[in-house]
Formats: C-alpha cells, sequence, structure tokens
C-alpha cells in the first residue's frame, strides 16, 4: 500500500480510538513537555513534605532510617541480595568498575549509542573504552561486533539497558562467559523492567543505576543504586562510598565520597510502591502510540515476547527526524533526542585522541531517532492529540 493510503488507514483508525475514548484531537490548552516533573510531585506533595520535615527535624542528614529502609526495599524490588545507595549514577557506574579492579590499561566494552556519563568512569580509572555498534532491531550491542572487539586485555562489558528496554542478557552473558570477562549491567533507564520474568538488575555481576530526577524511579536531585548478588562486591562499593571508611576515621581503603542522603532516600521510598503502576502506563501509552504508527514509515521500539520494557522514553526512527520535530514543536509537543551523537563522535573523544569507529548503526539511530512524551502522569487527551500531529506530519508531507 501507498504511503498516502496507509495514512489515510491510520486516520481512520485513531478516530476509531477518540470516539472509544471519547475524546476530541483539539490542542490540550497547555504545551505537552517531553517530561513534566511537577505532576508526580504534585501527587505525593504532602506525603514527602512530612517525610522530609522528619528528616530535617532529626538532622540525620546521612546514613540514616530512611537510606537503609530504602536500600532493603529496593533490594528486595529487584530480586537481589544488596543493594548500596550512592551520590549519582555515574558514581554506581564509577564504585562499580573499581570494586571489579578496573584499572590502567584494561579494556571496558560499551555500546557506541549509550549515553556520555557510561565513558566517563572508564576513562577516571585510565581504562581504555571499547565501543561496539548498535543492533539493528535492537537497543542493544550488536553481537557479532560485541564478539569482534573482546581482546585479551577486555577486562569488561557494560551493557546498557536503554530506553528502558532490557539487553539480550543471555547472549552478551554467554559471550563473555567465553572470554572470561565480567558483565555490568547498566540499568540506570529500566527500573522495573523484567528480562525473562526476571528484573533487569542482578543479571550481570553488577548493576549500577541511576535514581536522578528523570528516570522512571526519581530522585530529587542526584541520587543512584549499586546492586548485586555478591556480597564481597556489595562490601566493597559500601567502603568505597564513604573514604574506605570501615569505622569512623579508620580508613580501611582509600575510597571516595558519594552518598545518597536522607531526603532523596526518603522520595524514593514514597515513589517505589508505585512504580509498577507508573511503568504499566506508560506502557499503555507506548503500546497506543505504536499501534496507531504501526504503519507509518517509521521504526517503533522493538517488542520482545521475553523482554517488558518500561519505556523510560518511546522513540521512533525516522529519516525526516527534524521536519517531525519541528512540526511537533509547532503544536507544543516536545520532544527530544537520545542521543544525538554516538559517543565516538563526541568533541571529548576526539579531542583526546581516541580511536576512530565506523559504527553505521549507531550514526544512523542518532541521526533519525526522536522521542515523544510517555510519562505516566499524561491524560489521554494529551496522548490522542500527540497521535494526531505525528499523524497530521505524515499525512500532509508524504
Amino acid at each position: 500500500m501507498k504511503v498516502r493510503g496507509i495514512i489515510k488507514s491510520e486516520a481512520r483508525s485513531q478516530e476509531q480510538t477518540k470516539v472509544a475514548y471519547g475524546l476530541s484531537a483539539e490542542p490540550p490548552g497547555r504545551k505537552i513537555p517531553l517530561l513534566d516533573l511537577t505532576r508526580k510531585y504534585r501527587s505525593i506533595e504532602n506525603e514527602l513534605r512530612r517525610q522530609w520535615d522528619l528528616v530535617a527535624s532529626s538532622m540525620r542528614l546521612l546514613n540514616g532510617l530512611n537510606l537503609a529502609a530504602f536500600e532493603k526495599e529496593f533490594a528486595r524490588y529487584c530480586g537481589v541480595q544488596r543493594a548500596i545507595g550512592v551520590g549519582s549514577g555515574t558514581d554506581a557506574i564509577f564504585l562499580s568498575l573499581q570494586a571489579l579492579g578496573i584499572t590502567s590499561g584494561d579494556e571496558v566494552i560499551l555500546p557506541a549509542h549509550a549515553p556520555a556519563p557510561v565513558i566517563e568512569p572508564i576513562i577516571c580509572l585510565g581504562a581504555l573504552p571499547v565501543l561496539v555498534d548498535k543492533a539493528v532491531d535492537d537497543y542493544g550491542p550488536d553481537l557479532e561486533g560485541l564478539r569482534a572487539v573482546i581482546s585479551p586485555r577486555t577486562r569488561a562489558i557494560i551493557a546498557v539497558h536503554m530506553l528502558g528496554l532490557p539487553c539480550d542478557m543471555d547472549a552478551i552473558l554467554e559471550i563473555a562467559s567465553t572470554k572470561g570477562v565480567v558483565v555490568v549491567e547498566d540499568a540506570s533507564q529500566a527500573q522495573g523492567a523484567l528480562y525473562k520474568y526476571r528484573r533487569a538488575a542482578g543479571l550481570g555481576i553488577i548493576t549500577p543505576m541511576s535514581l536522578g530526577p528523570v528516570k522512571n524511579l526519581a530522585s530529587y536531585g542526584d541520587g543512584g543504586v549499586v546492586l548485586t548478588n555478591d556480597n564481597k562486591l556489595a562490601d566493597r562499593v559500601q567502603l568505597l562510598r564513604v573514604h574506605g571508611q570501615a569505622e569512623k576515621y579508620n580508613h580501611k581503603i582509600y575510597g571516595w565520597n558519594t552518598r545518597l542522603d536522607e531526603f532523596q532516600a526518603a522520595a524514593l521510598r514514597i515513589k517505589l510502591p508505585t512504580l509498577d503502576e507508573d511503568n504499566a502506563r506508560r506502557a499503555a501509552i507506548a503500546a497506543m502510540y505504536s499501534r496507531c504508527f504501526q504503519r507509518l514509515p517509521v521504526k517503533t521500539p522493538p517488542v520482545f515476547s521475553d523482554r517488558t520494557s518500561v519505556y523510560h522514553q518511546y522513540v521512533i526512527e525516522t529519516p525526516h527526524r527534524e521536519e517531525l520535530r519541528k512540526h511537533l514543536e509547532s503544536r507544543r509537543i516536545g520532544t527530544g533526542i537520545y542521543y544525538p551523537l554516538p559517543l565516538h563522535h563526541h568533541e571529548a573523544w576526539s579531542t583526546r585522541g581516541m580511536r576512530q569507529y565506523s559504527l553505521p548503526e549507531s550514526e544512523r539511530y542518532a541521526r533519525e531517532n526522536l522521542a515523544i512524551p510517555v510519562f505516566a502522569e499524561l491524560d489521554d487527551e494529551e496522548v490522542v492529540y500527540i497521535i494526531s500531529a505525528v499523524l497530521d506530519y505524515f499525512s500532509s508531507r508524504l
């Protein structure tokens, strides 16, 4: 079927959707941002203020009851033995690699389409980042490319669960096992995601995770956590986060200063019980998008029967990205790009004289990806309006 016929067919489907919801595609009267943090805040504001007042009145701002409770609750939620709260997701990766003994001269493999904070801890430890291309129909690494870049100097593979979708962990773990390297599982964009009915945490040897303000489970400032089933690694991370102190003023090792404070731990404890509900709402919105866009000339997020995405972002891929983005902005719909440059195209990469790569799928994805709003607090009228705006773009231009 020609594109215009596809558009007309999808437009009819969209009209049926609107009728089913009893909604119109009229503008909602306000801009729809890519993410609106105020909506979740308003829904928990009273309890949040109450808990923060308790923290402030106690002046136990670090290493208090909220942190201890959150670590236990989140470890239980993720199905792992240990959770160690830290100051940020970047620190979580840094301490994870440090606990594994990654050091100068070691190689660490990571995907080229990942965010820059994944690479920074590798550089800081003096190790060498080795990039692998994105898989064609997945957000994870190209598996053949992954096998090809492992060398005798490779110490770890960082598997990044991009945009809420877990990587193909069995395949990655099998490749790593045959080569004798460990898998670090960055689940910063995948709180609550499932891989073969297990949480996407603790599948690798250690799982660093950001809990920053834009994440599905988000603090109101910087925050992170390290999860693992290895008690020795957990003990080492716990030491590293507080200057290596086994007890006050007795430094067993030299570490760092990176702690999840009591205010953030309290906020995360309030949000954790509704995380699955919020993720389910994201998934419902994503399913409606994909259903309505399925016959458009765009790539919608991949879906796998053994993986459950939590849609940290809903990304479509199209060569018409910039025109579509301008169209949506004209309709007062926020958009984002995750990410506009692969790691080997960053200025910081080239100024360090790092190895040059040709990674065509990562480069294509960087040119074509566009995120549209999918946060849990979107209402149905806004979702229908966003869908209509996307359909209108293709019907008028193709």
